[in-house]
């Protein structure tokens, strides 16, 4: 059977163990004046998916755009340490937003194999899938992940309390209601390291000017507004996102892939970046970054009255297959230490990096 037509085949372009939790945070990454820059070009190019193939070379433009140069410039900066991946071919995907929206719960996956799963599954076969993909699908969860997810944070408003949230070693809103037995059977299968022991991680990390968040590509993740939405019964009224220095989000999500760019996005579009202003530093260097550690919730005070089976509804993004659970929600229970409250705290909080333990009901 052919795996995929191929004219279907179109480039889409912490105080814990790091055996625990695969989360890096860094303050510092980018100076003032290229986040400017970064946010300008990114306000005039919109939302459209793009992706470039890596390492550049830095010497010679060769069309490539600031934000292309700058995420390569970050990566190689990541990967000066590892002899292992420094200067191996990647694609790197990426796409901006600069508001504050409410993004639902959900693992970054090739959206475009994914819809041809889902309109003809009998084209896909997970063997082939995973022979072909070798990198990058998983056949547990029946799609393709990214090695690593990032958030470069350019500028963030006043009012803004817009976390990343990120759920380590989950990857669909079905992972989260999974017993603790079934998700260390997926992780062993897929060769990843699940260590707890059923309680739900989550680390919520603040939006802050020229922060870099990098977690594993197949991690559940999203952004809350409001940013205690998941424990609201109901929210009235509409959002508000202009004037942008009060509400304002202005981020670059990228993505990298090894091996196989994503189907169907623009790749080497080499469309060049004439008349941009940019500095000529695109990033700090890696020994200037200050790393963030990540503090769990246990060492934050908060009121001893507060009840600790209360629920948490956290909204999934995506069709049922997508969010591996029929529901719309995963209904779980608040962290035992402080109920809903050190989550409403870690939610709300300007630049600490939180992890709290939720609860299966």
């Amino acid at each position: 059977m052919m795996l995929l037509a191929s004219s279907a085949i179109v480039a889409y372009v912490l105080l814990l163990a790091p055996l625990t939790i695969a989360l890096s945070v860094w303050d510092g990454v980018i100076g003032s004046d290229q986040r400017m820059a970064l946010h300008r070009y990114a306000s005039k190019a919109g939302l459209e998916h793009k992706s470039f193939s890596r390492p550049l070379d830095q010497s010679n433009n060769n069309g490539n755009n600031i934000i292309e140069r700058t995420l390569d410039a970050i990566l190689t900066e990541i990967e000066s340490k590892d002899n292992n991946i420094h200067g191996k071919q990647q694609y790197v995907e990426y796409w901006t937003r600069q508001e504050w929206r409410h993004i639902e719960a959900h693992s970054d996956v090739d959206e475009a194999l994914a819809k041809m799963h889902d309109q003809n599954p009998s084209l896909l076969v997970d063997d082939e899938l995973e022979s072909k993909f070798s990198a990058t699908y998983s056949n547990t969860h029946g799609f393709r992940f990214p090695s690593n997810g990032h958030v470069l944070y350019l500028q963030v408003g006043s009012e803004v309390k817009g976390p990343t949230c990120v759920f380590p070693s989950r990857s669909s809103g079905g992972d989260l209601l999974q017993s603790n037995e079934h998700q260390e059977k997926a992780c062993a299968t897929e060769g990843g390291n699940h260590q707890d022991n059923g309680d739900i991680k989550l680390v919520t990390v603040p939006a802050v000017s020229g922060r870099l968040l990098r977690f594993d590509g197949q991690d559940l993740h999203a952004v809350p507004r409001p940013h205690d939405l998941w424990m609201l019964p109901f929210v009235k009224g509409g959002a508000e996102y202009k004037p942008e220095e009060v509400w304002g989000r202005s981020v670059i999500l990228f993505n990298v892939w090894p091996g196989d760019p994503p189907l169907n996005v623009s790749l080497d579009s080499n469309e060049g970046g004439e008349g941009e202003a940019h500095t000529n530093e695109l990033c700090n260097a890696f020994s200037e970054w200050d790393e963030v550690d990540v503090v769990q919730n246990t060492q934050i005070e908060v009121p001893d009255t507060q009840e600790s089976n209360q629920y948490v509804k956290v909204w999934l993004l995506g069709n049922e297959r997508r969010r591996g659970y029929p529901m719309r929600t995963a209904n779980l229970l608040s962290p035992a230490h402080g109920g809903r409250e050190s989550l409403r705290k870690a939610l709300s909080e300007k630049s600490l990096v939180t992890e709290l333990l939720l609860r299966q009901q």
